[in-house]
């Protein structure tokens, strides 16, 4: 589960603890060229965001993009930010649609995220004559593997992520909430695993399971003619021999600063004050322990609350783009 205060702050994290691996399916094409070494590549075509890494210093990234540009015809928006280690460019392409690209230093690496309408996937649905859109049935669902977890195939909108001790697959697809917990009762009932709870409804769903590595959610929830999922499984004996477990019941954050500014998180009537890069290099930052259940921290510009359960492990970082909290 990850949880930012802007869009950009989605690049942080992944490059600060390297805990994120984001996997693009092998038949989704983003509408934005990449250069020729990008890695950990995210695209989702409704939202029009792609985000990657890449080798490549941030100023042949920004010239990369400043080239591409030229040769499609886009025109270039005035940017204040543009430096070694970061950058943002804003384009308008010929449609009048707009693509704003953000490429950060973290590290060894540079962390780009690109958004907007250009990167959007255009409907493919057509009018009938009395103007109404069509609309195709929802096709079966049929059970491949991705990263040890079942997932529906032919979905062009899917990926999977691992963090230190978790591992899921999302997706959207156009079938019900009941649709895909049917699915997903079959499926995992095949793999041995136990339903523990459910909270069923139309339009959202949430089942928790027993699974071989640990305990593991299905959230379900539409949006739009669309169903959003997530299988997230949380590794928990692995977690619970790591020196970053929280003592039993209790809930461990571990706290970052990507920033180069010093940095104050408060939570409830607690400070975490941070130097400029502590934590930025691993999780050897401000570390602090609370009980489980609703957790608001807050920053001097961003607030993010989340819910955490007993035994489980968060990351809290403060970055350039704002603030984010990612489960471990």
């Amino acid at each position: 589960m990850v949880k930012y205060a802007t869009p950009a702050a989605a690049l942080f994290l992944t490059a600060l603890l390297h805990f994120v691996t984001p996997a693009l399916a092998d038949d989704v094409k983003p509408p934005l060229a990449m250069p020729d070494d990008a890695s950990a590549v995210v695209y989702d075509g409704d939202s029009g965001s792609l985000s990657f890494s890449s080798a490549k210093p941030v100023k042949d990234i920004a010239a990369f993009y400043r080239d591409l540009a030229k040769q499609q015809g886009w025109q270039e928006q005035p940017s204040v930010i543009n430096q070694d280690n970061m950058a943002v460019l804003t384009f308008m392409t010929k449609g009048d649609d707009v693509a704003t690209i953000t490429v950060m230093k973290m590290g060894e690496q540079s962390q780009v995220t690109a958004e907007g309408k250009a990167l959007e996937t255009k409907g493919a649905a057509t009018a009938d004559a009395g103007g109404t859109p069509a609309a195709d049935a929802a096709p079966p669902l049929v059970a491949i593997d991705k990263d040890g977890l079942p997932i529906p195939d032919g979905l062009g909108n899917m990926g999977s992520t691992r963090t230190q001790f978790s591992h899921a697959v999302n997706f959207s697809a156009p079938n019900s909430v009941a649709d895909i917990v049917a699915f997903y009762r079959t499926e995992l009932t095949k793999k041995g695993w136990k339903e523990d709870a459910a909270k069923l409804g139309d339009s959202e769903a949430e089942l928790k399971f027993t699974a071989p590595d640990g305990p593991a959610t299905l959230s379900l929830k539409r949006n739009g003619d669309m169903t959003d999922a997530e299988l997230t499984v949380s590794e928990k004996a692995k977690a619970a021999a790591s020196p970053l477990a929280p003592k039993p019941g209790m809930v461990r954050l571990v706290f970052g600063n990507m920033s180069d500014n010093p940095a104050d998180v408060i939570i409830g009537s607690k400070h975490v004050k941070m130097t400029p890069g502590q934590g930025a290099k691993g999780p050897d930052g401000p570390m602090l322990e609370v009980k489980p259940g609703n957790i608001t921290v807050k920053s001097k510009s961003a607030k993010e609350s989340f819910t955490a359960g007993p035994d489980e492990i968060w990351m809290v970082a403060v970055g350039p783009g704002g603030l984010m909290v990612v489960k471990q």
